[in-house]
């Protein structure tokens, strides 16, 4: 009986494989078909007539509900190169300048899912993922909108690509502080666009103490003992000077102005004193010689009593006129 049950068992079991060997033989792999599912491709050999649904099913590919699939799952294969493609359903959120939406898409590729969102990409704007890559259910647009600018501080002035959205937010990119005094344009509020020129000026103030002169004045005094019309220097004058204190404002280390906020005299200026005349002069005779016979008889030098070194001649004549003469 044991025998008997060894017997039977073999006998199934070469039942069995001719079985197998027979479906095999049935599903002969004579048509080449590739799969294109996204940026996957997938070659296999099949035999001809399989379904598309079979395919599938021996490539271990799975659709969802809303995914589209060339040709219908249906059809059958039968020709010597066969192709199928998968236009996955990706629902996608798609981010711009913080603004976000979601984006229903077939089998596209990010190119495809900004121009659906409307997003139209700058000069150097950048995504977080290559235009040309295939959409995944996983996957996070991230649109980076940059502008090119001109940044001018501390003596240099620089071209650069910025993500920046205000004055402020790129001064604080590139590690630029201001103080209270600093100027700066555009406002730090301001937004950055395309081109925008900023200009940092760096501004100083500093206190400089200068010694000036103090001009003289001139004063005039009158004197009785000398003629109207005469003068003279009684005292010269001498400067005086002073101490100046100025508050200097500098702009990227060059004066742009100053101003005057203290002064102290250190020597008083000594005034020149001018003496004028007022004393009238006498009148002088109108008589003349008149011929031979008149002579001079005296002639007296009579100086003016202020020292001045002026005076007149009084001169007699032998006809007994007088004659007065200014020296």
């Amino acid at each position: 009986m044991r025998v008997n049950k060894y017997i039977i068992a073999i006998a199934a079991g070469i039942f069995s494989l001719s079985m197998l060997s027979g479906c095999q033989s049935n599903k002969k792999a004579d048509m080449n078909v590739s799969i294109q599912d996204g940026q996957v491709q997938t070659k296999l050999a099949v035999a001809k007539g399989s379904s598309v649904s079979d395919i599938l099913k021996e490539a271990e590919i799975t659709l969802n509900k809303k995914d589209q699939i060339t040709p219908s799952l249906t059809t059958k294969l039968d020709s010597g190169e066969e192709k199928i493609e998968i236009a996955r359903y990706e629902k996608l959120k798609v981010s711009d300048d913080n603004k976000e939406q979601e984006v229903e898409i077939l089998g596209g590729k990010v190119k495809d899912v900004l121009e659906q969102a409307g997003i139209t990409l700058g000069k150097h704007d950048i995504v977080n993922h290559d235009l040309e890559a295939s959409c995944t259910d996983d996957m996070d647009i991230q649109v980076i909108r940059r502008v090119e600018v001109s940044l001018r501080a501390d003596g240099k002035t620089k071209k650069t690509v910025t993500q920046a959205k205000t004055v402020k937010e790129l001064l604080n990119e590139n590690n630029i502080a201001l103080s209270k005094k600093d100027r700066i344009r555009p406002a730090l509020n301001k937004p950055l666009k395309e081109g925008t020129k900023v200009v940092v000026e760096r501004v100083e103030t500093r206190k400089e103490k200068k010694t000036e002169e103090i001009a003289f004045s001139v004063e005039t005094q009158k004197s009785s003992s000398m003629y109207v019309g005469s003068s003279k220097v009684t005292r010269e004058g001498v400067n005086g000077s002073k101490e100046v204190t100025y508050q200097i404002t500098y702009v990227d280390g060059k004066e742009e102005s100053r101003k005057k906020v203290k002064e102290k005299v250190i020597k008083e200026p000594v005034s020149k004193i001018v003496t004028e005349g007022t004393k009238e002069k006498p009148q002088q005779s109108s008589q003349k010689s008149s011929g031979s016979g008149k002579h001079i008889v005296s002639k007296r030098k009579v100086p003016d009593c202020d020292g001045s070194g002026h005076g007149y001649w009084e001169i007699k004549y032998s006809d007994g006129t007088v004659v007065t003469k200014n020296y």
